[in-house]
């Protein structure tokens, strides 16, 4: 797929890998449509590096009916939409592994999510559309951080509906998944510097991955017409490390 004047989507991109992917698939020629709900600075600072005609939209994406109303309004302005990045997702903590309010929140959050907008963007999407979904190397089995168990979950079932909506939107629409180590975006911000160096060390490469480079990966897939349902790990060798 040649990106120039292709209309994305990105689900939550005020910050973190959502805004380097808006600025990627930007740099590539993309007209970027990019959620936000209440980083409003964070949006304003990813929209001064986007081009012409792209537009941040302020979205709950907890209330289904501003899900529609976020591709009814790339309906209208471009006609068309050709691909969706579903970024956006929270790490829920708590202390008590099977507190259900918290597998509650994760599951909408890092899953449903997902599911609903990829619900209204095939209603949108042209022919040879794109749907990229930002997972977790924690929704690998060997993976799992007995703290993150919900996260966990939620990321291993957003990796088999990747596999199997693919299966259902072939062959007019390509997905896939990016599964990510550690890298240094907002969700680490309780961290401390210290902290960040020893979960850096983790990784083969030793250091935090770069928001920039898990969209690098983004623009690669999405260019790419041969891959669908796939999951592409890009995790600095953190896998390989702790196995």
């Amino acid at each position: 797929m040649n990106l120039k004047d292709k209309i994305a989507v990105v689900t939550g991109g005020s910050s973190g890998i959502g805004q380097a992917i808006c600025i990627a698939l930007s740099k590539e020629g993309c007209k970027v449509v990019f959620t936000y709900n209440s980083n409003e600075k964070g949006a304003d600072e990813t929209l001064k590096e986007l081009g012409e005609d792209s537009f941040k939209f302020k979205v709950d994406l907890q209330n289904e009916e501003e899900i529609k109303g976020l591709f009814n309004f790339v309906k209208e302005k471009f006609g068309k939409l050709d691909i969706l990045v579903n970024d956006a997702g929270v790490e829920v903590l708590s202390d008590d592994p099977l507190d259900l309010s918290t597998w509650k929140k994760t599951f909408e959050a890092d899953l449903y999510w997902a599911v609903a907008c990829t619900k209204y963007a095939v209603k949108v999407i042209g022919e040879s559309g794109r749907i990229l979904n930002i997972s977790s190397e924690y929704a690998d089995e060997w993976m799992g951080y007995k703290d993150s168990i919900a996260y966990s979950a939620a990321k291993a079932a957003l990796n088999n509906f990747t596999k199997t909506i693919a299966k259902s939107l072939a062959p007019k629409i390509n997905v896939n998944a990016i599964s990510p180590g550690y890298v240094d975006t907002p969700m680490w911000k309780h961290t401390t510097s210290d902290q960040k160096r020893i979960f850096g060390k983790d990784q083969l490469i030793e250091r935090f991955i770069k928001p920039e480079e898990i969209a690098d990966m983004a623009v690669a897939i999405i260019k790419n017409d041969a891959m669908t349902g796939e999951v592409v790990v890009v995790d600095g060798g953190l896998s390989l490390k702790t196995v």
